[in-house]
């Protein structure tokens, strides 16, 4: 619960009006809790090219970088992309 509750006020303080990611934070445990929330209205079995995805990542957050958004939700495993980069989709969550 309390956990809950700090994520909520750290977003509380990171998203805009219209739910949007204002700045990118420094602290990696708020880096985290930004990309989990935007990983969270990625739709699953839908493919992007990567301008396509930039322009989704570009309703998701204000500070003109859907290339960092794009690199960070690979890296963690959250997105997976065509060796060569001309397609990503998001990885379905592992079963218990």
């Amino acid at each position: 619960m309390v956990a809950l509750r700090k994520r909520s006020r750290i977003l509380d303080r990171l998203l805009d009006d219209r739910g949007r990611v204002k700045r990118w934070p420094v602290r990696r445990a708020q880096q985290l809790i930004v990309l989990d929330h935007i990983a969270a209205q990625i739709e699953e079995g839908v493919t992007w090219n990567e301008v396509e995805l930039g322009h989704m990542l570009d309703g998701l957050h204000a500070f003109n970088d859907p290339a960092r958004i794009r690199r960070e939700l690979v890296d963690l495993g959250i997105l997976a992309r065509k060796r060569d980069g001309s397609a990503y989709w998001k990885v379905a969550p592992a079963e218990d």
